[in-house]
């Protein structure tokens, strides 16, 4: 699988965390701020479910 996520959190307390996640597929978003990092992670690992390059045909359990 091809996807990537790249966080940028810098070791200041007033400085504003950002983060980008891409896919092969052609998903790509990108955030600022804690909340909307943390909410771009929780996007990031929910994408493969979704994802139109996997096959999910067999990769669910019975």
């Amino acid at each position: 699988m091809a996807r990537w996520l790249h966080v940028v959190a810098p070791p200041s307390f007033t400085a504003i965390p950002s983060a980008r996640s891409w896919c092969r597929c052609g998903y790509e978003r990108t955030a600022k701020g804690r909340a909307g990092v943390l909410a771009l992670v929780e996007a990031h690992n929910a994408h493969p479910e979704h994802c139109p390059l996997l096959n999910h045909e067999g990769s669910k359990a019975a």
